[in-house]
Formats: C-alpha cells, sequence, structure tokens
C-alpha cells in the first residue's frame, strides 16, 4: 500500500481530530466520509478536502475504494456500525469504548475474524509516547515490582441529559467515556481483576456521573481508580513499585512528562511531548499493521478489548446499570 485510504464513519468531535490527523501524516488519506445527513456529510467533505460524502451509515460501509474505515459514532451505535462496515470487507478501527458490553464487543470479534480482517479498538492512549515509557521503565525494573497503580479521570460535562455523555440510550456515564482510562493502564501494568470495590454518585438520568474503585489484582498489587463527569479532577497517574515510583503528568492519557521518584527524591525526568494531534500514533499502528497484514495490534489486542469489556460489565452489573435495549 502507498497513501492508506480511510473512510471515516461520523462527523463528531473525535472524527474532526482524526481527519485532521490523517490529513497531516504523509502516507495517510481520508477519502470518504458518512454521516446521518447528508448535508453534515457534504460539510465535513469541504471542510477537509474529501473526495466522497454519504448521507448514510450504510453507503459509507459499501463505499469503494477505502482501505480502512474509522467508525467515530455514539457508543450505541458502535456494533451495528463496525459490522456493517465488517460485512462489506472493511477493517476497523472502533473509537473507545469499543462497545457498550462484551457481547456486543464479541460479536465485532468474531466477524472480523471469520473475514480476515484487521480491527482494533481505539484507546490512544496505549500507543502514546508516556505510556510506551512507563512500559519500559517498569520492565527496566526502576521502580522495583508494581505494587500499586493510582489513575484518575474527571472533568465537569455538560449536563445537558440528551448528550452523549449523560443519555443511557447513548451508552452514557464515566466509566465507559473516561472511566476506561484509568482501567486500561491498570490493566496494563497488573492485570485482570480478582476482586474489587466500587462505590458511585448517579446522574440524574440514571448512569454513572462519578465512581471510584478499589481493585485487587491477580498478578498482585492493587490499583485505585475514579471516574467522574462532575468533577474537575488531577487526571494523573502514579505507579509505584518496591524501589520507586512514576509519576504520570497531566493529563496521563497523552502526558508530555513522566518522572521517576524514590522516597521524596526526584530521580528522573523523561520529556515525552511531541507536535501535532496525539492521535496519529494509533493511525500509525493501523498503518502498519494493515501493510505487514496483520489481523490486530500487539499494542492493543482485540484480547485486552474484551477483558475491559468484561471488567466494565462486572462494574455496572454490581451497581445495577443496564442501558436501554441492552443485550448481556
Amino acid at each position: 500500500m502507498d497513501s492508506i485510504r480511510w473512510g471515516i464513519l461520523g462527523t463528531g468531535m473525535i472524527s474532526t481530530a482524526l481527519a485532521e490527523t490523517i490529513g497531516a501524516l504523509p502516507d495517510g488519506k481520508v477519502v470518504a466520509v458518512g454521516s446521518r445527513q447528508q448535508s453534515t456529510a457534504d460539510a465535513f467533505a469541504a471542510r477537509y478536502g474529501i473526495e466522497a460524502a454519504y448521507g448514510s451509515y450504510a453507503a459509507l460501509a459499501a463505499a469503494p475504494d477505502v482501505d480502512v474505515v474509522y467508525v467515530g459514532t455514539t457508543n450505541d451505535l458502535h456494533l451495528p456500525n463496525t459490522m456493517a462496515c465488517l460485512a462489506a470487507g472493511k477493517p476497523v478501527l472502533c473509537e473507545k469504548p469499543f462497545a457498550l458490553n462484551r457481547w456486543e464487543a464479541n460479536r465485532m470479534v468474531e466477524l472480523a475474524h471469520r473475514q480476515r480482517l484487521f480491527l482494533m479498538e481505539a484507546m490512544w492512549m496505549r500507543f502514546q509516547p508516556a505510556f510506551q515509557r512507563v512500559q519500559a521503565l517498569v520492565a527496566e525494573g526502576r521502580i522495583g515490582e508494581v505494587r500499586l497503580v493510582q489513575a484518575d479521570f474527571g472533568f465537569p460535562a455538560d449536563p445537558n441529559p440528551e448528550g452523549r455523555l449523560f443519555n443511557p440510550r447513548l451508552g452514557g456515564g464515566s466509566l465507559l467515556d473516561v472511566g476506561i482510562y484509568p482501567l486500561n493502564i491498570a490493566y496494563s501494568l497488573l492485570g485482570a481483576p480478582a476482586s474489587f470495590q466500587v462505590e458511585w454518585e448517579p446522574a440524574p438520568t440514571g448512569v454513572d456521573a462519578q465512581l471510584g474503585l478499589v481493585v485487587r489484582h491477580r498478578n498482585g498489587g492493587l490499583s485505585m481508580l475514579t471516574s467522574s463527569l462532575v468533577a474537575d479532577t488531577g487526571v494523573e497517574a502514579t505507579v509505584a513499585g518496591s524501589r520507586g515510583r512514576l509519576r504520570v503528568h497531566a493529563p496521563f492519557h497523552h502526558s508530555a512528562r513522566v518522572t521517576l521518584h524514590s522516597r521524596d527524591d526526584l530521580v528522573e525526568t523523561f520529556e515525552v511531548g511531541y507536535q501535532g494531534w496525539g492521535y496519529r500514533f494509533e493511525v500509525e499502528e493501523v498503518h502498519r499493521c494493515l501493510r505487514e497484514g496483520s489481523l490486530e495490534s500487539q499494542r492493543m489486542p482485540l484480547a485486552d478489548t474484551l477483558a475491559l469489556m468484561e471488567w466494565m460489565d462486572a462494574i455496572r452489573d454490581r451497581l445495577g446499570l443496564r442501558y436501554p435495549g441492552e443485550r448481556a
């Protein structure tokens, strides 16, 4: 493949970021966009110089001359949109959270396997230089054995009950939208949960406005994780080991700095900032996988996606949270 041709399904904020990211890369081009309304697709296409604009998601899924599709719709539509693209023979990068639950995620993965097509969750934190540096420092033994991970992600969101963050019909709530980041870093460093305790505060719409987890992991160690759509938190992460700790400075999911501490002493600072959109690293991974013929990324394997969906299912089960019409 020379230039990889992208289709973008959805025209919201994250789709905008992906269009700008892909447009800035030398080996990618957005050639098609799909929206539920032709006028919205036309406006998006005009803004980014996209050749083909489709007034339905189904039309984008069937569009010719598209090498891979980015699914950037609301959480409730990830399953049908991804399935349509895979059924049409197109690899997919699906925005996080991958699906509403493990049942949906299983269907998506099973179809990708049957079709022999690439599929990946767009968990961009996994591809960030800061995340890669943390993993390398842990592997080098710089902080000893990891024993504790603390991470928070919160911001005061628009409380509009019809907006995607608080609307249960759209798969809203803090856990799936931002809690997935703390869960990802804890899972990556300590493995799957063995047990957990959870407290939460519901929003008037019934979704989780905020929640907190204390987790014991199967590989040993604890994590303390919080997510919020009503509180302005620090959005930092600390990875503490038997010989020191790593501070992943705010915002930890795409941090520009990691510091290594021992007791109260600052040992070393790692500047890991970059120019341009931070989504470029996941896009570059998709390009690499497609060129190599890989059906999934080893940095964000589908097994991890499924395990994290199962963990979020267990949390919502504990709280009695279900989305309208959700199958499990």
